[in-house]
């Protein structure tokens, strides 16, 4: 009797054992797909909200005002939609604003993400993707070169190196635009004004010595239809070349630090060279010629 009420407890204890074991293999399964469904989804959807220039600047963004166009936005705007895309759960939100005011959005959090290069003053407004204390170029969002533009007739010259002919440069360039550095003169001004249009009103009549333009974009050199229909010249080699980065609120990143990640990712493998070369094919912007540059 005594061998049998033991051998009842050991087929019972086994039978609990074999239960317990079953639950914590389950359990384990269930948190292994789980881990693997969130690398790819968010448990709740996130609407990102980005702001971005309530002006063109072509080939990034298209159109002026508020007004988001539906068809061709700009090549930023279509290589975040496809950043977002990669990562279900979030949704996209486009805000246009003057570019002070979405800095300033930025930092207070009511704006989520826009693409800005990198000062050091701007850590403050939010989230760079760093790299041992550095913006990491890996994970940069674009990359664009900047030339200085004169009337055809200055005598001023630009050989790479430094300007010569001039000894005091007044450049213009749209307001909250970075400063630039022009070496050889010996005093260079930044003249800000609300658009690159005025800019070029200001060129043309004779106000200021140059403006500045992209003039390479995803290793294609181009050069805006103005300044070619204006019989302007651009300045080769480019002045500097700038690197925009997807900075996002320290608000964002604190509530989405995987999202956050996430999204920097995946500018190590997607830079839409496609994206930004489509936009050059539309003309928009059209390869540069040596009868505007020099």
């Amino acid at each position: 009797m005594r061998y049998c009420n033991s051998g009842g407890l050991g087929w019972r204890a086994v039978l609990r054992n074999s239960f317990v074991l079953t639950f914590v293999l389950t359990m384990l399964t269930a948190g292994n797909l789980h881990a693997a469904q969130s690398a790819n989804a968010l448990d709740k959807p996130v609407a990102l909200r980005f702001c971005y220039e309530d002006k063109p600047l072509e080939p990034y963004y298209r159109g002026a005002g508020a007004l988001v166009p539906k068809d061709f936005p700009g090549a930023t705007i279509e290589h975040l939609s496809q950043l977002t895309a990669a990562i279900p759960g979030v949704s996209l939100q486009l805000e246009r604003l003057p570019w002070k005011r979405c800095l300033s959005k930025l930092q207070a959090g009511d704006t989520d993400a826009l693409v800005a290069s990198y000062r050091p003053e701007r850590e403050q407004l939010g989230n760079y993707p760093m790299l041992d204390g550095k913006p990491d170029p890996h994970r940069a969002f674009s990359e664009h070169h900047t030339c200085l533009v004169k009337k055809a007739d200055s005598k001023w010259t630009w050989d790479g190196e430094r300007v010569q002919g001039i000894d005091s440069l007044v450049v213009a360039r749209p307001l909250g635009y970075a400063p630039l550095i022009v070496p050889g003169p010996q005093q260079v001004s930044m003249h800000y004004t609300l658009s690159g249009t005025m800019d070029l009103d200001l060129l043309q009549a004779g106000r200021i010595h140059a403006v500045t333009t992209l003039c390479r974009i995803a290793g294609q050199a181009v050069v805006s239809s103005v300044i070619s229909d204006l019989g302007l010249q651009v300045l080769q080699p480019p002045l500097h070349s700038n690197t925009g980065y997807l900075v996002f609120s320290k608000q964002f990143s604190a509530r989405h630090p995987q999202l956050t990640e996430a999204l920097w990712n995946q500018l190590r493998v997607n830079k839409a060279v496609a994206v930004y070369r489509n936009y050059l094919k539309l003309h928009f912007l059209e390869p540069a010629s040596e009868k505007n540059t020099q």
